[in-house]
């Protein structure tokens, strides 16, 4: 049973020269506690699929599909249920924690108010759980952090506080957009494992958007990459790594620095990325694919899903060997 379904979501943005698609029909299905990592380089759709979720997509957005949180569907619902399934349900955490926090209000009134209104607990009680949930998220001076302000704190002390406020309302899916990418190497490690602490205590599901495939499998159950506006294969940390059977994802692994490997140059991706608004017919990998042949240029290429995984690409079986090789092949034209 799902507890989030994303049933082909399309999402265009109005244009002077015609809408522009952002989103190419992702569909996707979250289990209540699991963890599943969205992946890919920057434009693929990973921000914005959970924008549709949460239904803070740009202003003039349309979006077709269906969004089904535990069989409701957010888009359709009002603004008053909207709030409501927000404040007991969803939770966010975003890129810069400081846009997520009143910058003149303290952290304890912060913390405390959100409780209040989404929990409709007294005060006494709610401040007694904000003390609790910021000792848990690793604030070792709880009155001093309770008595700053935004400004006067640090990213990982602030991220910290954000991971607190997320998991104050017990809600059943979390939304994690890049939550480290301001923060050093170690603050990373320490709040991606909170985070994850947080989330497992907790029983949350959570979709996780992130640049880097290893910090993906390190707190994820299934990783889905994204290109294009399109998820192009889903699968286990494990299965990605071990066995990719979308030359893309191959060669984002392969584009991975190495703490181990010694090399003159790192391996870049041939070519840019394309918009989703961009993509013509056939495979939207192609126009950089070093494995592209003539029948990947002609059609739609469906999402097949088999072997408790699923790949969007006409030749996944035939190059199953030498997606597994250490380096992939020159690209030829």
């Amino acid at each position: 049973m799902s507890l989030l379904e994303l049933d082909d979501i399309r999402l265009d943005l109005p244009h002077r020269g015609g809408d522009r698609a952002l989103l190419r029909g992702v569909s996707l299905r979250v289990a209540p506690g699991e963890a599943i990592g969205l992946v890919g380089e920057s434009g693929s759709g990973k921000s914005m699929t959970l924008r549709t979720v949460l239904r803070t997509e740009p202003a003039g957005a349309r979006v077709t599909g269906r969004v089904l949180l535990d069989g409701t569907d957010v888009r359709s619902l009002d603004a008053a249920a909207l709030r409501r399934l927000r404040a007991r349900d969803l939770a966010m955490i975003s890129q810069d924690p400081r846009a997520a926090l009143n910058p003149v209000l303290r952290v304890a009134e912060f913390l405390v108010e959100g409780l209040c209104d989404a929990r409709g607990e007294r005060r006494g009680t709610a401040e007694r759980r904000v003390r609790d949930l910021l000792a848990q998220v690793g604030i070792a001076d709880v009155d001093r952090c309770m008595d700053s302000y935004p400004h006067q704190l640090s990213g990982g002390m602030l991220q910290r506080v954000v991971i607190a406020a997320a998991v104050a309302g017990s809600p059943r899916l979390l939304l994690a957009d890049e939550p480290t990418t301001a923060l050093d190497v170690t603050t990373q490690s320490e709040v991606m494992a909170i985070l994850d602490e947080q989330r497992r205590e907790h029983g949350m599901a959570m979709l996780f958007v992130t640049h880097d495939l290893e910090l993906a499998s390190a707190v994820c159950d299934r990783i889905a990459v994204l290109y294009a506006g399109q998820i192009v294969e889903i699968g286990t940390p494990a299965q990605l790594h071990s066995a990719p059977r979308h030359p893309y994802t191959r060669l984002l692994l392969d584009s991975r620095p190495s703490l181990t490997a010694t090399t003159p140059t790192l391996p870049v991706i041939p070519g840019r990325p394309v918009a989703a608004y961009e993509v013509g017919a056939g495979c939207a990998f192609a126009t950089r694919c070093p494995w592209i042949a003539p029948r990947c240029r002609d059609g739609a290429v469906p999402l097949v899903e088999g072997d408790g995984r699923a790949v969007r690409c006409h030749r996944s079986d035939e190059l199953r060997g030498e997606l597994v090789r250490t380096s992939a092949p020159e690209v030829t034209g």
